[in-house]
């Protein structure tokens, strides 16, 4: 045990896409539940967001592609954080609307707020 612990490398490039992937899992797990909580499944929505997953993804490839081929690490880092960002925010906008404690300073941030938030800070 000690041995594959001291082997992972956050710093590797298998972690370029093992972090963002997990967090799309998450992503579309979380939004699946909610969809299902709320009565709202519906099969293109559901396309339309693995489509951008799909993208999501491409942008990574193009990363470690300009890794490779330039030999310029902050295009693909650049990338990942870019890709991960976007889905820790998916994340949280659907831990809010499926009714997780958020900071309230997070939450008016968030794209899904309520319109009672948004008058109050007009």
């Amino acid at each position: 045990m000690e041995q594959i612990l001291y082997n992972i490398h956050f710093t590797n490039t298998v972690w370029v896409f093992i972090a963002p992937l997990a967090l799309m899992a998450l992503d579309i797990i979380t939004g699946y539940y909610n969809a299902w909580k709320n009565n709202e499944i519906s099969s293109s929505k559901m396309r339309d967001g693995l489509g951008k997953k799909c993208a999501e993804l491409c942008y990574i490839i193009v990363g470690v592609l300009l890794k490779f081929a330039i030999g310029v690490d902050m295009a693909m880092y650049g990338l990942v954080i870019y890709v991960c960002f976007m889905e820790i925010i998916s994340l949280a906008e659907n831990c809010d609307k499926l009714g997780a404690p958020i900071p309230e300073w997070l939450k008016k941030k968030l794209n899904n707020m309520n319109n009672e938030i948004n008058k109050e800070d007009k």
